[in-house]
C-alpha cells in the first residue's frame, strides 16, 4: 500500500511541478525545454499600428501601436481579446496621433503562436475601414485582410498578404474597388479629398496622396520596442502612407506658419521662424501598419526544438501580451503606464506559485488523510 501512496503522490505534485513550470500556459507537446527568450524561435502578431512620421514642421508627430501577441517560450498560443476594436481607442490615443482618422477594426482574429514541432507562426486577420472624421469620408475599406508569417525552417521562412477586397476614395469622394498589389508593387493615388490625422487651421484645406503596398521587410513594421527580430526573420503587413498637402484656402504663398513651441527652441531640423522663404503647401506624412506580423528563428534552426533552446536553469518568463504603446511627438513609443515586463511577469508568476501551492497543499492533505486510511485499516 505504501508504494501505492508514494506511487500517487509522485504524479499529484509532479502536476502541481508542471503548473510552476508553465506559468500561465500548458505545452501540450514534449518540446526539449523553453525556447531562449532573447535568440529563440519568436513570432509577433499586431492588428494595427498608426504613426504620424512628421507633422508638417520637419518633426515626427505621435505614434500609437496596439497590443502586440507574443508567442509563449513553451508551446501554446497567444490571441489577441475582442476588446481592441478601433484606433485611436481612447483619449490618451487620439492626443497621440491625433483626433481625425478613425481606424475601424472589425471581426479579427490576431495569434502568435510555438508549435508542438517548435516552429513560431504568426497571423493576423481582420475588416478595416479607415474614415477622416473631418471631411466624413471613408478613405480606404480592406475586407478579410490576411497577413501571415511562419519559420518552419531557417533557409526557407515563409510571409503572405491577401484580402477578399480593397476599395480606395477616389478623387470624387466615392470608394470602388481597385486591384490588390502584389509583393513589389502598390496601389497610388494621388490629390484624394480628405486631410490628416492631426486638425489644420481653419484658413487651411487638404488633399493627400495615398500608396498601400505588402510589408517586404522588418523595418518597415511599427512596433513596440519588445518586438525583436533574429538571426532570420519573415514579416508582413499592409503598409498605408499617406502624405497630406496643407495650403492656405485663398491660395496665397506666405511663410510657413511655425508653432510656438518649435520658434521656441525646438530641434535643429525643424523649419526656423522668419526664414524668408515663401511656402504654399506643407505636408504631413502617415503611416499605418494592418495586421502587422513576424516570426524569427536562429540560423541552426531545426523542427521540434533544434536551435534556440533556453540554457538549463530556472524556467524563463516573458509577457505574452505587449500592452498597446503610445509614442508622444519627438519620443518613441513607449509601454503603457505602469505596465512593465517585469511587472506582467512576475503577476504570472505569482498566479503560478500560488496555484502551484494550492496544488502542493491539497496533495498533502489527500496523502495524510491515505496514510491515517491505511493505519486504521485492519
Amino acid at each position: 500500500m505504501s508504494r501505492v501512496v508514494a506511487r500517487s503522490s509522485a504524479v499529484v505534485v509532479a502536476t502541481a511541478l508542471t503548473v510552476l513550470a508553465s506559468g500561465a500556459a500548458t505545452p501540450v507537446a514534449a518540446l526539449p525545454g523553453p525556447v531562449d527568450p532573447e535568440t529563440g524561435p519568436v513570432a509577433f502578431a499586431n492588428v494595427a499600428s498608426m504613426a504620424v512620421t512628421d507633422d508638417g514642421y520637419g518633426r515626427p508627430g505621435g505614434s500609437v501601436v496596439t497590443e502586440t501577441q507574443r508567442s509563449p517560450l513553451t508551446t501554446g498560443v497567444s490571441r489577441l481579446g475582442s476588446e481592441r476594436s478601433a484606433l485611436p481607442g481612447s483619449e490618451g490615443e487620439r492626443a497621440a496621433v491625433g483626433p481625425n482618422y478613425l481606424l475601424d477594426i472589425d471581426d479579427h482574429d490576431v495569434f502568435a503562436r510555438l508549435g508542438d514541432d517548435g516552429v513560431p507562426e504568426a497571423s493576423a486577420r481582420a475588416d478595416f475601414v479607415l474614415t477622416d472624421l473631418a471631411a466624413d469620408a471613408p478613405v480606404l475599406v480592406f475586407e478579410r485582410a490576411t497577413t501571415s508569417a511562419t519559420c518552419a525552417s531557417a533557409t526557407e521562412p515563409e510571409s503572405s498578404a491577401s484580402a477578399s477586397r480593397l476599395s480606395v476614395i477616389d478623387p470624387d469622394g466615392a470608394l470602388r474597388p481597385v486591384p490588390l498589389p502584389e509583393p513589389g508593387d502598390e496601389v497610388s493615388k494621388r490629390d484624394l479629398p480628405f486631410g490628416a490625422p492631426v486638425e489644420i487651421g481653419e484658413d487651411e484645406t487638404a488633399t493627400s496622396d495615398l500608396r498601400i503596398r505588402p510589408v517586404t521587410d522588418f523595418d518597415q513594421l511599427l512596433r513596440q520596442q519588445q518586438w525583436r527580430d533574429g538571426e532570420v526573420t519573415a514579416s508582413s503587413g499592409w503598409l498605408v502612407e499617406i502624405e497630406t498637402h496643407v495650403r492656405p484656402k485663398d491660395g496665397s504663398r506666405s511663410e510657413l506658419p511655425v508653432p510656438e513651441e518649435i520658434s521656441e527652441g525646438a530641434s535643429p531640423e525643424a523649419p526656423e521662424a522668419g526664414d524668408g522663404e515663401q511656402h504654399s503647401v506643407r505636408t504631413v506624412e502617415t503611416t499605418l501598419v494592418l495586421g502587422g506580423v513576424s516570426c524569427s528563428v536562429p540560423r541552426d534552426f531545426g523542427r521540434a526544438g533544434g536551435g534556440g533552446e533556453a540554457e538549463p536553469a530556472a524556467p524563463p518568463s516573458v509577457p505574452v501580451t505587449i500592452p498597446a504603446g503610445v509614442g508622444a511627438p519627438d519620443e518613441r513609443i513607449v509601454r503603457a503606464a505602469g505596465d512593465t515586463d517585469d511587472a506582467r511577469s512576475a503577476t504570472v508568476w505569482g498566479t503560478a506559485l500560488v496555484a502551484g501551492g494550492g496544488l502542493l497543499g491539497l496533495a498533502a492533505v489527500w496523502l495524510a488523510r491515505k496514510a491515517r486510511s491505511t493505519r486504521v485499516r485492519p
